[in-house]
């Protein structure tokens, strides 16, 4: 029995369908990070990543002990392999931007400075 090209691309779409669900259709698995002021990002392990390679920007797998007056904490959650970012606000602001975790120029003063009311 021959086989023409049109009836081994049919036979042959399903497979590829297939693996392309897995692909393209696959969610990204993100993860709600809660920073110093409040603000929640939902951080996914890639732009985790791309954060930590950013300038100013430290990992540890434990809290951070020798900061530096000025240095903020962000904790992750176990979802995104858990530990601590550190640094200043602008380095970590910057890497929260550079990584696409916020929409345009996030402030280190809105992403770190909890905001007070009048009334407090």
């Amino acid at each position: 029995m021959k086989v023409n090209r049109l009836q081994f691309g049919i036979l042959l779409l399903p497979l590829v369908l297939s693996m392309l669900k897995f692909v393209l259709i696959s969610p990204v698995s993100a993860a709600p990070v809660t920073l110093p002021s409040g603000v929640i990002l939902d951080l996914t392990q890639e732009q985790v990543e791309a954060v930590k390679r950013q300038p100013g920007v430290f990992f540890g797998a434990e809290g951070a002990h020798m900061l530096s007056p000025g240095d903020v904490v962000v904790a992750l959650p176990d979802d995104l392999g858990g530990g601590y970012l550190y640094g200043r606000p602008e380095h970590l602001a910057k890497g929260f931007d550079a990584a696409g975790a916020t929409q345009g120029s996030a402030e280190a003063e809105y992403l770190f400075v909890k905001k007070r009311s009048c009334l407090w």
